[in-house]
């Protein structure tokens, strides 16, 4: 039994709606809704939400050329990243 189709979520519908159309030429079925994050009240504010099936690579590349986003996609930025050493003690400062 397959697991659930991963999703792809957009923040404007221009972007969404775009990609189902390019996705529909190519064959695939695509299904946009949208969707309240917790703590969202305003309407406005719900992302719209793609599944696509089926999903395989080709997906995935014009996901990235549209401008969506999909949860836990290790690629997405805002991952932790290394920044420079920071010293290993306070800072002297000279005393006249």
């Amino acid at each position: 039994m397959p697991g659930p189709r991963p999703e792809i979520f957009f923040d404007e519908a221009d972007d969404a709606t775009e990609l189902v159309k390019a996705l529909q030429s190519e064959g695939y079925t695509a299904d946009l809704r949208r969707e309240a994050f917790a703590g969202d009240d305003d309407a406005e504010d719900r992302a719209w939400v793609l599944a696509v099936t089926p999903f395989d690579d080709r997906v995935v590349e014009m996901v990235d050329v549209y401008g969506g986003w999909m949860p836990g996609d290790e690629r997405l930025p805002g991952e932790p990243v290394e920044g420079p050493p920071l010293p290993d003690a306070p800072k002297r400062l000279k005393r006249e």
